[in-house]
């Protein structure tokens, strides 16, 4: 069934090729729809001649025949996390970047932070995927304790396939858009040529951008290493007992207190009251003159 399909499709194309000779200039003077119709048409021809099977079918297929990928060409992407507590953080920092620098790897990114009275770090790496494995044990054996340890792997062989696949099915079109942009005589249909060259162009550039992350990714593995240091190997640190520089902070500390207490008071005398006694005095007059009437007026009726 696969093989009548093939044909049928060569065929076609074999008649669309024929007439084409004929039909081309009349293509080219059609109005924008037109040409846009034709685009798409030649588009999906492509996805049939490149990729063997229908667009979207979800089948992977090698470069060269219709066939299923062997499984020893598989795309992983391994990562790794590791917590590791070590005897001295900043040592081993060293070694990991010594080791990686030799087994072809390089460090992404590294962070050395004050913890309390001790050193920890974070580390990012990148390790060939083939000495992951080799890496991760010889990080384990610098390690007092391994307290977690985490790799995880993606299969991305369908979408990598698939990418390929239509990767060949755009540059087909591309190819197709430019024997056409050149063969246009009518600007109209030119415009709209170039309009879906630009569009079908910067499709293959993501899909590029796609692939070439996926390589990366599967050829170099992320390796991500915490460094904490083991406090029983740190040396017991414990300050020279002062008096006398304890009594002269303490002097201090009370002559700023003085100091701060004096200072509020200025401003309480200088500052508060002159606005105190303008904004309540006359109210407290008047409070005591309404108060002094009452009081008369109350030893009247008595009388």
């Amino acid at each position: 069934m696969n093989k009548k399909i093939m044909y049928g499709v060569i065929v076609s194309l074999l008649l669309l090729a024929v007439t084409g000779c004929f039909a081309a200039p009349a293509a080219m003077n059609a109005p924008m729809e037109e040409q846009r119709a034709i685009v798409v048409e030649k588009e999906a021809e492509a996805d049939w001649d490149t990729a063997g099977a229908p667009a979207g079918s979800g089948a992977s297929y090698d470069d060269e025949e219709a066939v299923p990928v062997d499984a020893a060409e598989r795309l992983i992407i391994r990562n790794a996390w590791l917590d590791l507590v070590v005897p001295d953080t900043e040592d081993a920092l060293d070694e990991i970047k010594d080791v990686t620098g030799e087994m072809g790897g390089y460090v992404v990114q590294s962070n050395v932070y004050q913890s309390g009275q001790s050193k920890r770090a974070s580390v990012q790496l990148r390790i060939p995927a083939e000495k992951l494995d080799e890496a991760l044990k010889h990080f384990r054996g610098m390690a007092t304790e391994v307290r977690s340890e985490n790799v995880s792997g993606q299969d991305v062989t369908d979408e990598y396939v698939d990418l390929k696949s239509r990767l060949r099915s755009k540059e087909a079109t591309e190819a197709k858009l430019l024997e056409f942009l050149e063969e246009a005589e009518d600007t109209e249909a030119a415009l709209a040529v170039y309009t879906e060259l630009e569009r079908i162009q910067t499709e293959i550039e993501v899909i590029k951008g796609r692939m070439q992350y996926l390589e990366e990714s599967a050829a170099m593995s992320s390796v991500t290493i915490e460094l904490t240091p083991d406090v029983l190997t740190q040396p017991i640190d414990v300050e020279r007992w002062n008096p006398l520089g304890t009594f002269k902070g303490a002097v201090e500390a009370l002559i700023r207190v003085l100091q701060f207490l004096l200072d509020a008071l200025i401003v309480i005398v200088v500052a508060v009251l002159p606005v105190v006694i303008v904004v309540f005095g006359p109210l407290v007059v008047l409070f005591f003159i309404i108060r002094t009437i009452v009081r008369k007026r109350r030893a009247r009726k008595a009388e």
